[in-house]
C-alpha cells in the first residue's frame, strides 16, 4: 500500500496529483506476499528505521592530500579536455636539525677525546694514504668512472619506469592493473583524465550532485567528469563490490545456512538498517542472497555473503580492498561489505564508474541487477518470498540494464547506473544529489546524444507505477520547463538540453519567455566579435554585445 507523500516533498508550485485507487496497485501486488516486508536504504519509506547507512553518525572523511584538488582544464585542438587533479597542499622539505641529531653530535664530540678515537684516526690516515696511491693508477680510475656511469644510468632507467607506471591511470577497469599504493599515499600526478565528449552539439549538462562521472564502457573513454576524485561516502553502492566477489566465487547454487556467528554479526547492525530478512537456521542459495543484496539492499545479506566467502567480515573486506586496487580505484577504501556510514569508508565518482564497469562485465551480475522482480520459493526453513528491484531508474528510463543506488536518509542520493542502447554501453555515476532522476537522465541523454523527452512523472501516471513513487510526490516536479542554474547566472533547459545566459537570457525573460520563444534549440552562435544569436523553437534572438541591444528575428 502506498503511503501519503511527505509534506516536505510538496511545493506550492505543483498541484497535487490524484490517482485512481486501482492505478496505485503494483503489478505484482496480487501475488502472495511474505508476512514481513523489508525495505531498502535507498528509500526512506515506512518504517523509517529500516533505512541503511545510518549505523554511525555522519563524520567527516579523514583529510588527505587528494581532497580539494584543483582542476586545470586545457582545451586541445581536437576538442578534448584534459583535467589534471592537483593537491591543494604542495609538499615541501626543510633541512632542520632535530633534537636527536643534536644529541648524536654531542656524543661524537665526547668520543673524539678518548684513546679509542685516537686509534681510529690513525687507521683513517692509513686508509687515506692507500686511496691516494690508487688514485694515481690510471687503469683503476677509468674502471671506477665506467662503473659509476653504469650505476647512475641504471637508477635513472628504473626511476623513469616506476614514475611512468604510477602516473598512468587505467580507466578501463582492467583487472590486471598493477598493485597501487595505499589511498593515503597516492603519487602526485595520478589524478589525470582526458575527457572526450560524446556529444558536441549540446553543452555538457550541469548537475545538482556533489560529483558525477560518465564512462563509455565500450571504449573506456571518459565522457563527463565533475569533481571526479572527491572522496565521499558511497553508501550501498558498496554492494556492487560485495556482489562482484560473490559472483567470482563461481557457485551461485551454494547452500548457505545462517549460523550463530552470522546472526550475531547481523544483530550488531543498527535499528535503522535495511534488511533482506534472514534468520538463524534458515538456508538460502548464494543466488538468493545476491537478489536480497541488490534488490532490497539487504545489509544482512551482505554480512552472510562476507562471512561465508571470507570466513569473516575482516578477511572479506580485505579482499574487497585488494580488488579495488586491481581495478585502479585509488580513491576508495572499504571497511564493511554493506556500505553503512563509517569515516574510513569512501569512494569517488571516478572509482564507482570503474566498479560499475567491472561489475556489469560479469554477465550473471549484470543480469541480476537488471531484473525487475525475483521469486524465492518456500524451503530451507524460510517462507516464500517475492522481491521487487527498488532501483527506480530501472523502471522508466530506456535502456537501463543494471546498477545500484544508495541513500543515507538525508537527501544524499547516489547512483551507479548501466544503460545500453544500440550496443552502446554507458556507466553513469552521481554522488550526493537531491534530484536523482534529473541528474542521471541529463548525463545519459548527453552521452547518447538523445534528448527525446521522457519523464518518470509521465511513465508513472500513464504507463505503470514506479516503486515508491509516493516518496517523491509522484515526480510532480519533473515538468518540461525544469531548469538547472549554470555558471555565469545562466539557465539549462532539461527538456532540450541547451542553456541560455547573458543578454540573450535577459531579453528572453523580459519579452515573453517560453510562451513566446519556446525552448532553446541551438547553442549560441557568435558572428564577429560583437554579435551573438541563439535559435529557439519559435524565433531567434540576436544581441549586440557592444551596445547591449537585442532583437527577435
Amino acid at each position: 500500500m502506498y503511503k501519503k507523500p511527505p509534506d516536505e516533498d510538496r511545493t506550492s508550485e505543483y498541484p497535487e496529483i490524484t490517482y485512481p485507487a486501482q492505478r496505485r496497485k503494483h503489478p505484482v501486488a496480487t501475488r502472495k506476499q511474505p508476512s514481513k516486508a523489508f525495505h531498502a536504504d535507498e528509500h526512506p519509506e515506512i518504517p523509517r528505521v529500516r533505512r541503511a547507512s545510518l549505523q554511525h553518525a555522519k563524520q567527516p572523511i579523514p583529510p588527505t592530500p587528494e581532497r580539494g584538488f584543483i582542476q586545470d582544464i586545457n582545451d586541445h585542438e581536437d576538442g578534448s579536455i584534459q583535467i589534471i587533479g592537483k593537491s591543494d597542499k604542495e609538499k615541501g622539505s626543510t633541512n632542520q636539525h632535530s633534537p636527536s641529531s643534536t644529541a648524536s653530535s654531542s656524543r661524537q664530540l665526547h668520543r673524539a677525546k678518548s684513546p679509542v678515537h685516537s686509534r681510529y684516526l690513525q687507521s683513517h690516515n692509513t686508509l687515506l694514504t692507500r686511496l691516494q696511491q690508487l688514485g694515481q693508477n690510471r687503469t683503476f680510475m677509468i674502471c671506477c668512472v665506467i662503473a659509476l656511469v653504469f650505476v647512475i644510468s641504471a637508477q635513472i632507467f628504473v626511476s623513469f619506469n616506476h614514475n611512468h607506471s604510477d602516473v598512468t591511470l587505467n580507466l578501463r577497469g582492467n583487472s590486471q592493473t598493477k598493485q597501487l599504493p595505499p589511498a593515503n599515499q597516492i603519487p602526485a600526478g595520478t589524478h589525470k583524465l582526458v575527457i572526450i565528449p560524446q556529444d558536441t552539439d549540446h553543452p555538457a549538462p550541469p548537475v545538482l550532485a556533489t560529483s558525477a562521472y560518465l564512462l563509455d564502457a565500450n571504449t573506456g573513454n571518459t565522457l563527463y567528469a565533475y569533481n571526479p576524485f572527491m572522496r565521499l561516502p558511497m553508501l550501498s553502492t558498496t554492494k556492487l563490490m560485495t556482489a562482484s566477489l560473490a559472483v567470482e566465487s563461481g557457485n551461485l547454487d551454494q547452500q548457505i545456512t545462517i549460523t550463530d556467528a552470522m546472526s550475531h554479526d547481523i544483530n550488531q547492525l543498527s535499528a535503522d538498517s535495511a534488511l533482506f530478512g534472514i534468520k538463524k537456521g534458515e538456508t538460502y542459495t548464494l543466488r538468493d542472497l545476491l537478489y536480497g543484496l541488490l534488490f532490497v539492499s539487504g545489509n544482512d545479506a551482505a554480512i552472510a555473503i562476507a562471512d561465508t566467502l571470507g570466513g569473516n567480515q575482516q578477511t572479506f573486506v580485505a579482499e574487497m580492498n585488494q580488488k579495488a586496487r586491481q581495478l585502479g580505484m585509488i580513491d576508495t577504501h572499504f571497511v564493511n561489505p554493506h556500505g553503512l556510514l563509517d569515516p574510513g569508508q569512501y569512494s569517488s565518482a571516478h572509482d564507482l564508474a570503474l566498479l560499475g564497469q567491472y561489475s556489469m562485465s560479469l554477465p550473471v551480475l549484470h543480469k541480476i541487477s537488471g531484473q525487475n522482480s525475483y521469486h524465492i520459493p518456500a524451503g530451507g526453513n524460510h517462507p516464500e518470498r517475492f522481491l521487487i528491484n527498488e532501483n527506480q531508474f530501472l523502471w522508466w528510463y530506456p535502456g537501463v540494464d543494471g546498477g545500484k543506488t544508495g541513500y543515507d536518509g538525508e537527501r544524499d542520493f547516489i547512483q551507479v547506473m548501466s544503460v545500453t542502447r544500440n550496443n552502446h554501453h554507458l556507466i553513469g555515476v552521481v554522488m550526493h544529489t537531491n534530484n536523482w532522476w534529473t541528474d542521471m537522465r541529463d548525463l545519459m541523454n548527453w552521452g547518447f546524444d538523445s534528448f527525446t523527452w521522457i519523464s518518470p512523472r509521465d511513465v508513472d501516471l500513464n504507463q505503470h507505477p514506479i516503486p515508491y513513487d509516493s516518496l517523491w510526490n509522484y515526480f510532480a516536479r519533473d515538468t518540461q520547463n525544469v531548469t538547472i542554474p549554470t555558471a555565469g547566472n545562466g539557465r539549462y533547459y532539461v527538456y532540450t538540453g541547451f542553456n541560455i545566459s547573458g543578454p540573450i537570457m535577459t531579453y528572453f525573460d523580459k519579452n515573453g519567455g517560453l510562451s513566446k520563444f519556446g525552448f532553446p534549440t541551438k547553442m549560441p552562435i557568435a558572428s564577429g566579435s560583437s554579435i551573438s544569436s541563439q535559435q529557439f523553437e519559435h524565433a531567434t534572438i540576436q544581441c549586440n554585445l557592444t551596445t547591449g541591444l537585442c532583437q527577435s528575428i
